[in-house]
C-alpha cells in the first residue's frame, strides 16, 4: 500500500519564502524600546506558529481554539493598559498637569517584520505602552508620582508585555506537541484498524493542554 509522504511543516525559523511587510515603529521611551527588542520577534514567531504551522500539523478547529486564547490575552492587555491611562489622566487633572512638552533624548525608529495579523496587535500594544510611559514620565517629572511608585509601575507593565510574548511561545510549543501526538495517534490507529474512524473526542485538543 502506498504511503502518504509527510507534509512539510513550516516554522518561524525555517529559511522559507513567506509573506511579510515591514512596518516602521517610532518609540520614544527606553522601556518601550526594550520591549520591542526583547519581545516582538519572540511574539511574532510564536503567533506565526500558532496561526500557520498548527493548521498544517493539526486542524483548523484546533488552531481557532488556540487563536481565541491569544486574542483574549491581547484584548485583556489592551483593556488594562487603557484603564491605566484613564487613571493617570485623572491624576493629572487633579494636579493641573497637561501631558505635553516631554521630549526624549534618544527616540528610535525601528522596523517590525509583520508576518501575521496578530503581530500587528502586539506592535499596537508596544505603541500604547510607549504612550503610557510618557504619561508616567510627565507625572514623575512634575513630582506627582513618588520615585518608588514610578519605577515599580513601569517595571510591572514592561514585565507583563514581555510575559505575553513568552507565554505565546510556550502556548505554541504545547499546542504543536499536542497536535503532533494526535496526528501520530490517528495514523497508528488508521494503520492498525483501517475500517475504524477516529472521532474528534478520541483526540486531544491542543487548547486543552494550554494551562497558564
Amino acid at each position: 500500500m502506498a504511503t502518504r509522504p509527510p507534509a512539510f511543516i513550516p516554522s518561524a525559523s525555517h529559511d522559507i519564502s513567506r509573506p511579510y511587510f515591514t512596518q516602521k515603529v517610532r518609540l520614544h521611551s527606553l522601556h518601550a524600546q526594550q520591549v520591542f527588542d526583547r519581545g516582538f520577534e519572540l511574539c511574532a514567531n510564536a503567533i506565526f506558529s500558532l496561526s500557520v504551522v498548527l493548521r498544517v500539523i493539526g486542524t483548523d478547529e484546533q488552531a481557532r481554539e488556540v487563536e481565541t486564547i491569544v486574542d483574549d490575552r491581547l484584548d485583556k492587555m489592551f483593556e488594562d493598559m487603557r484603564s491605566e491611562v484613564a487613571r493617570l489622566e485623572k491624576l493629572a487633572d487633579a494636579h493641573g498637569i497637561e501631558f505635553a512638552g516631554v521630549t526624549y533624548s534618544n527616540p528610535k525608529e525601528l522596523e517590525a517584520r509583520i508576518t501575521s495579523p496578530r503581530a500587528v496587535r502586539y506592535i499596537g500594544l508596544i505603541r500604547e505602552f510607549d504612550g503610557l510611559v510618557g504619561k508616567f514620565d510627565t507625572l514623575w517629572l512634575s513630582g506627582s508620582i513618588p520615585d518608588g511608585n514610578y519605577s515599580s509601575s513601569l517595571y510591572e507593565w514592561k514585565r507583563r508585555l514581555l510575559r505575553i510574548a513568552g507565554g505565546f511561545r510556550g502556548l505554541a510549543s504545547r499546542a504543536s506537541i499536542a497536535a503532533r501526538k494526535n496526528a501520530t495517534r490517528v495514523a497508528e490507529t488508521d494503520s492498525a484498524f483501517p475500517a475504524i474512524a477516529v472521532t474528534p473526542t478520541e483526540t486531544e485538543s491542543p487548547a486543552s493542554v494550554l494551562a497558564v
